[in-house]
């Protein structure tokens, strides 16, 4: 072990749960995820709505406009013609695809918020974000039970963790970061090695913090090992698959292992929960989803950023 390595041993110990718990409550909220189901309400129950109709309401958020603009003129739609219209852009996009971006858009931008001047490149990480918030949700899409607008939302949180880990404890952030590149595998257990826990369970205590849903909780909390997610290990098992597709096509993030893009995605354990014995049918349709969606989610999401 080099000198270096030693100091840094250290000088850096993990914290025990108790000084985690505390340190958490003390990081600021994230208010979008309490507004999703108050202020954008009106916005995500338009299905019934005209196009012109869902643009007033996409008028009163700049950053959601923005967004819808850049997606609707990005290589992914392919339009000849620019399009500065929001009734257009809503017809071309659909109004799914606006559900989608009026939860992301508070959502990240509280991330950046939240992740303040800390050192790390989180582009990467919204990136990663919002391609598995969007592979959650064609992954429960294809069940036999689809699932509601939390699938979105927690593909969407399921690494909050990492942004509570660089934003309340940026040594021993940058420490794991240094360190990943050394591991042969799941960069996992050089998290709680120096942190005292990994950034499933950080994430699961951050949002606990906020008085979210249970169901929001355990998914993330569990989105690497879904069996232990009780009655949200559907859900927890879409964010596993969806984590590692998003991994393998080119939208991981600093916090992930050496090996995370040669992992093969179809062999995590979430399908076995997410598609059971009797709904191959199903999940033969996912894959194939998945593999028409490697070609176009990394620039789709490039232009969300």
């Amino acid at each position: 072990m080099s000198v270096g390595s030693s100091v840094s041993k250290l000088a850096l110990k993990p914290f025990s749960a108790a000084e985690l718990a505390t340190r958490v409550r003390l990081c600021p909220r994230l208010p979008s995820l309490r507004s999703i189901q108050g202020a954008l309400r009106e916005l995500l129950a338009a299905e019934e709505r005209y196009a012109g109709q869902i643009s007033e309401v996409i008028r009163r958020d700049p950053g959601l406009t923005s967004r819808l603009l850049r997606l609707v003129n990005s290589a992914h739609f392919g339009l000849s013609d620019k399009v500065t219209n929001l009734e257009e852009a809503v017809f071309f996009v659909g109004v799914r695809q606006v559900r989608e971006l009026a939860m992301m858009t508070p959502v990240i931008d509280d991330f950046k918020k939240l992740a303040g001047n800390s050192d790390s490149n989180w582009r990467q990480l919204w990136k990663h974000s919002i391609g598995t918030a969007m592979v959650t949700k064609e992954l429960m899409m294809a069940t036999t039970e689809p699932g509601d607008d939390l699938d979105y939302v927690a593909g969407l949180v399921h690494d909050v963790g990492w942004i509570v880990s660089g934003s309340l404890f940026p040594e021993h952030h940058q420490e794991i970061l240094r360190l990943i590149p050394q591991s042969n595998g799941s960069a996992r257990h050089i998290e709680t090695d120096t942190l005292g826990c990994d950034h499933a369970h950080l994430g699961s205590l951050y949002l606990r913090t906020q008085e979210l849903s249970p169901s929001l909780i355990l998914a993330v909390q569990n989105h690497h090992t879904p069996a232990g997610a009780g009655a949200r290990n559907r859900l927890a098992a879409a964010i596993q698959i969806a984590d590692y597709f998003t991994n393998s096509i080119g939208l991981g993030h600093l916090g992930e292992g050496p090996t995370m893009l040669n992992t093969g995605w179809q062999d995590v354990s979430g399908w076995d929960i997410l598609f059971p014995e009797g709904t191959e049918m199903n999940r033969n349709f996912a894959v194939k989803v998945l593999e028409r969606t490697a070609e176009n989610l990394p620039g789709m999401v490039d232009c969300l950023v």
